[in-house]
């Protein structure tokens, strides 16, 4: 019984097998950078990042700083699948079309004018082993794609500022002026007229502003 389960192991080994990646998880420094952006600014620019890169972004939440994007297929260049061994040889595991890259943005507030931006990937990948199902394996970072993102906040804060609106034209006084000179070329109305050139109309002669009534003496006979 021991020798037929050995020389199961064996064949297994023989048709191939998977060893784990070995590369280290890349250093903090290449995977986080202080920008001299008030927070909220360094919100903008982290997402500018995200929408030209045409990322997905599947969970964000300003108040803890975090916003979670899916990114597109990655390639061997990003991250490190581990190797197959086989009685061929040996050779690198390639991440295979259905593999997936997660970039987890990190938001902190350093100060009143400056923020930290972390990027945190996570590669997986399915890898088909000679005479095995798919395995799925998260794959270790290079940090390249980490450092990639970071130069492109430093670039985006450089173009991420508050808007400014536009002085008005002129003082107020110079407004109200130009607003209340067209009423001053009107033509003069009746209403204008001064008491002293006013015309009382002959039926209302003999009546006085007081109130006393003056009846016009009766013709002589």
């Amino acid at each position: 019984m021991r020798i037929s389960i050995l020389g199961l192991l064996a064949g297994l080994c023989a048709a191939g097998c998977l060893y784990p990646p070995v590369t280290q998880p890349p250093p903090d420094a290449q995977q986080e950078v202080v920008i001299p952006l008030p927070y909220d600014l360094a919100w903008d620019a982290v997402n500018g990042v995200i929408t030209e890169n045409s990322f997905h972004v599947q969970a964000q939440d300003m108040t803890n700083g975090i916003i979670e994007a899916v990114g597109p297929r990655f390639t061997l260049h990003d991250a490190d699948c581990g190797k197959i061994k086989s009685v061929a040889g040996s050779y690198i595991a390639e991440p295979e079309q259905d593999s997936s890259s997660v970039y987890n943005f990190l938001v902190r507030p350093r100060g009143t004018e400056a923020t930290l931006v972390e990027v945190r990937a996570t590669f997986n990948s399915s890898v088909k082993v000679p005479l095995h199902p798919a395995t799925d394996v998260d794959c270790v970072s290079h940090g390249i794609q980490e450092s990639n993102l970071l130069r492109e906040v430093l670039v985006e804060a450089k173009k991420t500022h508050r808007p400014t609106f536009a002085k008005q034209s002129g003082t107020p006084q110079q407004a109200a002026s130009s607003q209340s000179s067209g009423p001053a070329n009107r033509p003069p109305s009746t209403i204008d007229k001064t008491e002293g050139q006013s015309e009382m109309p002959t039926s209302m002669r003999g009546f006085s502003i007081g109130g006393n009534l003056k009846l016009p003496e009766p013709p002589s006979q």
